[in-house]
C-alpha cells in the first residue's frame, strides 16, 4: 500500500555549524550513563554535517495589489536568495558526502558546516537522482587532508522493533540526536503524485524539517539509512532510504568514467559477507584498459595504496583518476593478493548540441547570468530551450521555448559540454528522466529518445521544424 507524504524534511532557516573531527575518548564501561546510544553518538558525530542550500526566488516589492502590479507583475520584483536547511554525512576522507536530492534541488549555492569550524565550506554538487532522493556533494578537505567519514552499514537484516538513532539538524539545532525503533520495512510512499519510492525504512524516531539527508543508525552506530521524509498528518512516522540502496546507486551517482571523460572498463559491486563487506569485480568490458589486468571475480582490497572494502572507497577514489594516469589496485585472486596496474585513457568529448537535436529534437543554448537577467529567466545556469522540432520527443512531451533543462538522468547539466557527456551514453528509443525549470517550478519528466532506425526512403521530404527562438 502506498503512503502519501506531504513534506520532505527541509525548512527555510539559516543554520549554525555541525560536528566534525575530534576522536571521542574511550568511554568508561563501568559508567552506566555511557549507554550504547552515547557511544554511537560520540563515534558518528564527527562525520555528520549540516547543509545550507541557497536558492534564488522572485520577491515582489512596492505597492500591493493594484493596477500596476496586475499589468506589470515583474516590475516590482527582484530575485533574492532564500536559504534552506538539510543534513548529510561524509562517506570518504577526500570530502565526499551524501544527502537527499531534494535538499539541494535548484540550489545556486551549497555550503557545508563542520563542527569546530567558524565558517562553512563551499560544496560542489557531483550528482543527484530524484528517483531515489540521493545526492553526492564534494568539499575540500583543506589542511585536514583526510576527513572523518561514516562507513556504510547494511539494511538487508533489519528487524522491526530494533532501536535506531537519528542525528541531524532539525530546525537548525545542529547535532540533534533522537531515538526510536524501526516501525516497518519495505514501505512505499510518493510525493505529490511523483514516482513512488519503494523499499523504505519506517521509524518512529522523531525527525523534523532539517533532518533530511542525515544518517539513521542502529544501536551500534552503523549506518542503516538516510532520513528523507515524514508523514505530515501524523506524529513520529518517518522514512529513510535504506543504506543498501545507497550502495547500489553510488556506482551510477559517481560514474567516474562519465564524470572524468575516461575509459577504465570494469564494474565493481559491494557484497555483504560474514567476515565483512567485499568489493568484487562483477564485469570487465573487453578491449578496455581493465581487460589487460582485471578479471571478473577479483576482490579489490586497495586503491593506490589505500585499503578499501566498500563502494565509496572505490567510486570516490576513482574520481581522482585522470586521463593519462594509471591506478594501482590491490586484488585477491584465487586466495593470493596481487597488484594490478590499470591505465586510464581519455575519451573524446561529444557534441552536446548535436546530441540534443538528434535524441530529443530540441535546440539548446547555455544559460549565462547575463542571458538570465536579460530574458528574466528563473535560473541563471542550465540549458535554455530555443527550438523544438515538430513531432520529435521534446515536442510530444510539451516542452516550451524558454524552458530550462538542468538535469538528464542522474546528472546536472550546466552547459553544452555537460550535456554531451551525459547524452553520449543515451541510446535511441531509450527512456531517460529529465529535469526542467518552467517558471518557478522544477519538474522531472520521463521521455523516450528518438528512434534512429530508418523508416522512410532516402527520397522522403525533409523534416519540418517547429518554432525557433533567438534570445
Amino acid at each position: 500500500m502506498n503512503t502519501r507524504i506531504a513534506i520532505p524534511l527541509t525548512t527555510l532557516l539559516i543554520v549554525t555549524a555541525t560536528a566534525i573531527g575530534e576522536n571521542p575518548d574511550t568511554p568508561d564501561p563501568s559508567n552506566p550513563r555511557v549507554t550504547p546510544v552515547v557511544r554511537a553518538y560520540r563515534r558518528v558525530r564527527p562525520a555528520v554535517v549540516n547543509i545550507t542550500a541557497e536558492k534564488l526566488v522572485t520577491a515582489h516589492f512596492g505597492p500591493g495589489k493594484d493596477l500596476f502590479s496586475d499589468i506589470f507583475p515583474k516590475a516590482f520584483g527582484r530575485r533574492v536568495p532564500v536559504r534552506s536547511l538539510g543534513s548529510g554525512f561524509l562517506i570518504h576522507p577526500d570530502g565526499y558526502l551524501v544527502t537527499n536530492a531534494h535538499v539541494i534541488r535548484r540550489a545556486q549555492k551549497v555550503s557545508v558546516s563542520l563542527h569546530g569550524e567558524d565558517a562553512p565550506r563551499p560544496a560542489r554538487l557531483i550528482s543527484a537522482d530524484p528517483a531515489c532522493d540521493l545526492a553526492v556533494l564534494k568539499i575540500d578537505p583543506g589542511e585536514a587532508r583526510e576527513l572523518p567519514y561514516l562507513p556504510l552499514g547494511r539494511s538487508d537484516d533489519l528487524m522491526v522493533g530494533e532501536p535506531v538513532i537519528a542525528i541531524g539538524n532539525p530546525m537548525g539545532y545542529a547535532n540533534t540526536l533522537t531515538t526510536g525503533v524501526i516501525s516497518g520495512v519495505n514501505r512505499t510512499l510518493e510525493f505529490d503524485g511523483r514516482v513512488p519510492f519503494g523499499g523504505l525504512i519506517q521509524t518512529d524516531t522523531p525527525i523534523n524539517p532539517g533532518n533530511s539527508g542525515g544518517p539513521l543508525l542502529n544501536i551500534r552506530g552503523e549506518l542503516i539509512g538516510i532520513n528523507t521524509a515524514i508523514r505530515a498528518d501524523a506524529q513520529n512516522i518517518g522514512f529513510a532510504v535504506p543504506v543498501d540502496a545507497l550502495a547500489r546507486e553510488l556506482g551510477n551517482l559517481l560514474d567516474f568514467e562519465q564524470i572524468n571523460r575516461v575509459v577504465f572498463g570494469a564494474v565493481v559491486r559491494q557484497e555483504h559477507s560474514e567476515t565483512g563487506d567485499k568489493l568484487i569485480v562483477s564485469t570487465v568490458r573487453p578491449d578496455t584498459p581493465a581487460a589487460e589486468g582485471l578479471r571478473a571475480g577479483d576482490e579489490i582490497v586497495a586503491l593506490n595504496g589505500r585499503e578499501i572494502h566498500q563502494v565509496p572507497g572505490f567510486t570516490c577514489g576513482m574520481l581522482s583518476a585522470e586521463a593519462g594516469t594509471a591506478v594501482r589496485l590491490g586484488c585477491v585472486r584465487d586466495g593470493e593478493r596481487i597488484t594490478v596496474e590499470v591505465p586510464v585513457v581519455a575519451k573524446p568529448k561529444p557534441d552536446g548540441r548535436a546530441l540534443a537535436r538528434r535524441l530529443f529534437g530540441m535546440t539548446v543554448r547555455t544559460v549565462t547570468p547575463d542571458l538570465a537577467e536579460r530574458l528574466r529567466l528563473p535560473a541563471d545556469r542550465g540549458l535554455l530551450i530555443v527550438g523544438v522540432d515538430e513531432g520529435k520527443p521534446a515536442h510530444k512531451l510539451g516542452l516550451h521555448l524558454k524552458d530550462i533543462l538542468f538535469q538528464v538522468g542522474k546528472y546536472y547539466v550546466a552547459d553544452l559540454e555537460d550535456l554531451g557527456v551525459v547524452l553520449e551514453n543515451v541510446g535511441s528509443g531509450q527512456v531517460v528522466r529529465i529535469g526542467i525549470i518552467r517558471g518557478r517550478r522544477a519538474v522531472w519528466l520521463p521521455v523516450r529518445t528518438a528512434d534512429d532506425s530508418p523508416k522512410t526512403s532516402p527520397d522522403a521530404p525533409a523534416e519540418k521544424h517547429g518554432k525557433k527562438a533567438r534570445p
